[in-house]
């Protein structure tokens, strides 16, 4: 319509590797949440079909409780996240990196 402005609003998000070093929630319900190397962040809630791949890949991998209902990841895992670089940046994990080895 003529004399409106029009805003186009373009979200930036970088995908990366990144090792997972925690996840939230008890080990025998699966995991919530995964917190990953890459600045310490907590990526956001794992869907349904992420925390039965993460659970099952973590069969025997958990290692040490920490505060806030987490645990430590014993079994060294790479996952792609996409990383928001915006004013609210956020962290969503998108994969594992099955294919791929963890470097440390």
């Amino acid at each position: 319509m003529p004399g409106r402005t029009r805003w186009l609003k373009i979200k930036h998000v970088e995908t990366v590797d990144t090792g997972i070093v925690a996840i939230a929630g008890s080990p025998p319900r699966l995991p919530r949440r995964s917190a990953t190397r890459r600045n310490l962040a907590q990526t956001a809630q794992l869907d349904s079909a992420q925390r039965a791949k993460v659970g099952r890949t973590l069969a025997h991998g958990i290692g040490e409780a920490l505060p806030g209902g987490r645990h430590r990841v014993a079994t060294p895992m790479l996952a792609e996240v996409e990383v928001g670089t915006t004013r609210h940046r956020t962290v969503r994990f998108v994969r594992l990196r099955e294919d791929l080895r963890d470097p440390s």
